[in-house]
């Protein structure tokens, strides 16, 4: 019956296919609305990419994943790793007017530092900064609070972009609504529920963009957006579902864009959980479970078995580190010996759209004599319970995804696996502690030396892997449809990158 709805979708709408694109707008259309306008007030991929033409970044990472100059036209760390000197680049304006200096690069960070903001991006700057000078009008010192290696890539995340000085002053209600930057395109409107539209920056610092205007719209249906893409509602939409891939590769005056991404999907076992307490249990699990089934079966063949707790793309990834084989019947003798030789009931907490994973995992572990019990939840409500300090918290294994805009492995394993990042103040979802790894993960945050960082890296990942502290599924490969006239756009690990898009004729 799938194969029917595709086949008629496909052959109906190739017929619709015409082009939306013009050089006065694009239209791009996501599955999610953005959160907000405030870059250091959310982490939702979606959000950046709406923001990401509008704001930019000291530093920004490249098409080969590499550090650049961006609003910094220079930077260098002292020999003990503990200052970082940026030269800002001169005759820059924010869409405001505003001038873009030091003192106007410190009054933005200074904002996400500030406690009383409430930022959420707070922390991941706030663990690392201790002050910030500003010894000339260009010149910006960022006094460390330990040595940092990574410091670079934290100056190239989006939630450290560099907001205007003078909308920092309007307050942050005003900034959630609004956003003030640097970048090639400014902010025109947002229409909650509908769109948010950006006009081209004709005083931008570099290339004043081709094109005028950007529209981005978002539907959660998966099949409406690719009817978008193929009627010519929509120039871009992303994601594709993996599911109508094909359908988008196959039509004429389309094409698919797909890249190995970070994005790396997990189920993080809640060690709350009495059986999840022990390390057999939660390897048994692993060892149920068929990942090139779950690959197969809901992405198509669009992903890779996750062989490591952290994403591929990102430095300090240990591409040997092993994997867990699809064994059931080790599953049924590690649980034996665990003492849960009839089983136990597990419960999950999952955002619909990827129930179906829990699902697939539901009858995989029957299986072995574990019992699934599926909650189903909104965002709103699936944050609230998941993110729930120790003494709130219901004990649900969690399934996620995480992408590290850092693209370093402390953007991955820190937040995950450390035990000072227990909910909620970080990301370890399932209360993981091993005082060993949070040593070696403290150890390669703190040392400058990046052969050594990525020895401390691979133990602290096959330590972890051993321990089965998440079930690490795949890695999703990232699927973007355009126009064939669309050019100059690209994946950045999960996030489309619109900042200086063209058309071609």
């Amino acid at each position: 019956m799938k194969k029917i709805l595709y086949l008629a979708l496909s052959l109906v709408l190739i017929c619709l296919l015409s082009s939306a694109v013009g050089a006065e707008s694009l239209t791009i259309m996501h599955s999610e609305p953005p959160l907000t306008m405030d870059p250091s007030n959310h982490s939702a991929s979606y959000t950046m990419a709406v923001l990401y033409p509008m704001y930019e970044t000291l530093t920004d990472f490249n098409q080969d994943n590499e550090v650049i100059p961006l609003l910094a036209t220079a930077w260098e760390a002292s020999a003990d790793g503990k200052t970082w000197t940026y030269q800002i680049r001169q005759g820059v304006k924010f869409h405001d007017g505003s001038k873009l200096d030091a003192l106007a690069v410190k009054k933005s960070f200074s904002r996400i530092l500030n406690p009383d903001n409430g930022l959420s991006s707070r922390s991941r700057f706030a663990s690392v900064i201790a002050k910030i000078e500003t010894p000339a009008e260009y010149t910006v010192k960022f006094i460390l609070k330990k040595p940092y290696p990574a410091f670079q890539h934290l100056t190239s995340i989006h939630s450290g972009s560099i907001v205007s000085p003078a909308a920092i002053d309007k307050g942050n209600d005003f900034l959630a609504r609004n956003a003030v930057g640097t970048g090639p395109y400014k902010f025109k409107e947002w229409k909650s529920g509908e769109r948010v539209v950006m006009v081209k920056n004709e005083n931008y610092w570099g290339k004043v963009p081709e094109v005028d205007q950007l529209v981005f719209k978002w539907s959660s249906e998966k099949s409406v957006r690719v009817m978008a893409l193929q009627s010519g509602e929509a120039d871009i939409i992303f994601p594709v579902p993996p599911a109508y891939a094909k359908i988008i590769k196959n039509t004429p005056g389309l094409t698919l864009m797909e890249e190995a991404s970070d994005k790396t999907e997990w189920l993080a076992l809640n060690t709350l959980n009495k059986p999840l307490q022990s390390i057999k249990v939660r390897q048994a699990l692993n060892y149920a479970t068929d990942r090139q089934a779950i690959i197969q079966s809901l992405l198509f063949g669009k992903g890779t078995i996750a062989n490591s707790p952290m994403g591929p793309v990102s430095f300090g990834y240990d591409p040997d580190c092993p994997a867990y084989p699809y064994d059931p019947e080790k599953a049924k003798e590690l649980l034996a010996e665990a003492g849960y030789a009839d089983g136990f009931t597990l419960e999950i907490a999952v955002q619909e759209a990827e129930a179906n994973i829990a699902e697939a995992l539901q009858g995989m572990w029957s299986e072995i004599g574990v019992k699934v019990v599926i909650h189903k939840m909104e965002y709103g409500l699936w944050a609230d319970e998941v993110f729930s300090a120790p003494e709130n918290n219901k004990g649900y294994s969690v399934i996620a995804s995480w992408a590290a805009s850092l693209l370093d492995a402390d953007g991955f394993l820190t937040p995950l696996f450390h035990t000072d990042s227990f909910v909620p103040a970080s990301a370890n979802l399932g209360f993981y502690s091993n005082p060993e790894v949070d040593k070696l993960l403290d150890q390669a945050a703190n040392t400058v030396d990046q052969s050594k960082r990525k020895e401390f890296y691979s133990k602290a990942q096959r330590i972890i892997q051993h321990d089965a502290a998440h079930v690490s599924l795949y890695y999703a490969n990232s699927l973007a449809g355009l126009n064939n006239k669309v050019a100059n756009v690209w994946l950045l690990s999960d996030m489309l990158v619109l900042r200086h898009p063209t058309i071609q004729e």
